[in-house]
């Protein structure tokens, strides 16, 4: 394996300061719970158990990309590209619908543990969630025998990762001009006793899946297609019973028809920033024939 030049190694027996920190002197459940959720039902940064973080996204961000976009929920980022349909690699027979091939990476930097380039477990389970929940979403009998590639770079993980990024993936489909039945949105909950944690942060994510002194804990995706009211992909993780879990789907479905109006006006300013990009073309492609006409007839004339 190749070894990282940019860093600074240090010798191989050392002892670090910060555990000499009273700061760093690791801390129970109960303290980091209570450090998250304070007793009047507030996270850290102000929000409610059922209340979202706020979205920033944007569209067309990568140049060499057919669709991309860019979405901020709090410190996750997330940037998909998706590039024009090609023939499917190694492929025997004819494949009737296309394929969706999906990679999913984390940056090095987009946690506090460095993570290596190389593609691990993680990276191919997130990948396959979200071909799971694109699949359904795209008119794939429209291009029989070819395969459209979406990739996926987190560049700062802070918490509900895979929802941002399949959000993302649907609208960088929408800007590629990617023939679809429905827009794709998706959110994540955490689930603590019984406690329902909308939109949780890294921190969060960690006592949810930690919380083993409670009956009910884990995390809870879930994809939707609004228009169609169709669910094509719901990913849990953890031990949480029936009732809890129909009640989390419950709010999260709320919470992705929420995002549709954020989708749908972003895909609209797009096109509509397209048509105007298209009347001054044509203009400007009118102006240099009606000068050649004018010199034309100014020649007749003489």
């Amino acid at each position: 394996m190749p070894l990282d030049t940019k860093r600074i190694n240090g010798p191989e027996i050392s002892t670090s300061y910060w555990i000499h920190c009273k700061a760093n002197t690791p801390k129970t459940f109960e303290e980091r719970l209570s450090d998250s959720i304070g007793k009047d039902g507030k996270r850290k940064d102000g929000r409610l158990l059922h209340e979202s973080r706020k979205y920033y996204a944007k569209v067309g961000v990568v140049s060499t990309a057919k669709g991309s976009a860019y979405i901020e929920l709090g410190n996750t980022k997330v940037i998909v590209s998706v590039f024009d349909p090609r023939e499917i690699p190694k492929q025997n027979k004819f494949s009737q619908l296309g394929e969706l091939f999906c990679d999913f990476k984390f940056s090095p930097f987009a946690s506090l543990v460095r993570k290596t380039p190389q593609t691990d477990a993680r990276d191919r389970s997130m990948a396959m969630a979200l071909a799971s929940a694109l699949n359904p979403s795209v008119c794939r009998h429209l291009f029989p025998n070819l395969q459209i590639d979406v990739f996926v770079n987190v560049l700062e993980d802070d918490g509900s990762a895979l929802s941002v990024a399949i959000t993302a993936a649907g609208l960088a489909l929408g800007d590629a001009c990617i023939p679809m039945f429905d827009i794709v949105t998706a959110a994540t909950a955490g689930i603590l006793g019984n406690r329902i944690i909308v939109d949780p942060t890294a921190e969060e994510e960690a006592l949810c899946m930690d919380g083993y002194t409670e009956d009910n804990h884990g995390l809870v995706m879930l994809a939707k297609l609004s228009t169609l009211d169709q669910v094509p992909d719901i990913l849990q993780y953890g031990n949480v019973n029936v009732e809890k879990l129909w009640e989390t789907c419950k709010q999260l479905n709320t919470n992705c028809a929420d995002l549709v109006p954020i989708v749908q006006q972003l895909l609209v300013s797009k096109v509509k920033t397209r048509l105007r990009e298209l009347e001054v073309e044509s203009d400007e492609e009118s102006e240099p024939s009606k000068n050649k006409e004018g010199n034309n007839s100014s020649g007749e004339d003489k």
